[in-house]
């Protein structure tokens, strides 16, 4: 499992499933550690694809980040909006099925992101659904104006297997 999906359990009275539709994501791969993803890496990488949105004009909807667990501490991201929303070189693509989650809203004053995804979690256990890591194991989506510099506030979404 990991580190995002270890540690205490507790009670989401808002988590809710929610469905995306197939998309097309244009953005920015990365690669790494948890270790540099604390160190900056990957806000870095929200950022600068924040910042391309911006330059191109784009259009209000979420910053949408996707990652995998890819061995003992390591993780893979691709950060990035809607097709024809970025300017400058973020040109990778990522396209996306259509897609239930589990999903809640991860304000300031709710503690630690890992925290919240066990929580999560445990809602789907006691609820009966099954995390599906099939096609991605996690999706995050940021309002496109965050304040990256501040406690973090994003929607939380982990992919559901169909019933």
């Amino acid at each position: 499992m990991c580190e995002w999906c270890t540690g205490p359990a507790g009670a989401l009275p808002d988590v809710a499933f929610v469905e995306r539709p197939a998309q097309r994501l244009v953005g920015r791969w990365w690669e790494g550690t948890h270790e540099a993803a604390a160190a900056g890496e990957t806000l870095a990488l929200l950022a600068a694809v924040q910042a391309e949105i911006a330059a191109a004009g784009g259009w209000g909807g979420p910053i949408v980040s996707i990652s995998w667990a890819t061995g003992t501490g390591r993780f893979r991201t691709f950060v990035g909006a809607e097709a024809g929303t970025l300017a400058g070189d973020a040109r990778e693509t990522l396209d996306l099925p259509a897609m239930r989650f589990v999903s809640d809203w991860h304000g300031e004053s709710d503690g630690e992101v890992i925290d919240h995804y066990q929580s999560m979690l445990e809602w789907m256990r006691v609820s009966g659904a099954r995390w599906d890591k099939s096609r991605l194991h996690h999706r995050e989506e940021y309002p496109l104006h965050a304040d990256l510099a501040a406690a973090p506030v994003l929607r939380l979404m982990l992919p559901v297997a169909e019933a």
